[in-house]
């Protein structure tokens, strides 16, 4: 018997439609799969390395994710998601100085050469 390629998502008790990891992370690749069953995906294409960094904004906690995002893709390539890890600040004079957000970024990984 021969086995499929398409990627089996694990289903959590969120919600008919939820697709996650063991840890709760939303696996978007099986979502993409999921919209498109059709669809075989190379299996390869579905294997990433994980960093983790973190970004700084004066502004707020979407600037901090765009710079930590940008930064990273200016060292790493083939850069696919990020999920929000923690949020957190520094406060002075009763008032947000800046903001700090850790994230977790994925990238596939390039075949041997």
């Amino acid at each position: 018997m021969k086995r499929s390629n398409k990627i089996r998502p694990i289903r959590t008790r969120a919600g008919a439609g939820a697709v996650a990891g063991r840890d709760g992370a939303i696996d978007f690749a099986a979502k993409a799969a999921l919209l498109s069953r059709a669809e075989v995906v190379n299996p390869e294409d579905h294997v990433y390395r994980v960093i983790e960094v973190v970004g700084t904004s004066e502004e707020s906690v979407e600037d901090a994710i765009s710079s930590a995002v940008l930064r990273a893709s200016q060292t790493l390539r083939n850069l696919r998601w990020f999920e929000v890890l923690r949020t957190s600040g520094h406060i002075v004079d009763g008032g947000v100085k800046h903001y700090q957000v850790t994230l977790k970024v994925g990238f596939t990984m390039e075949g041997p050469h």
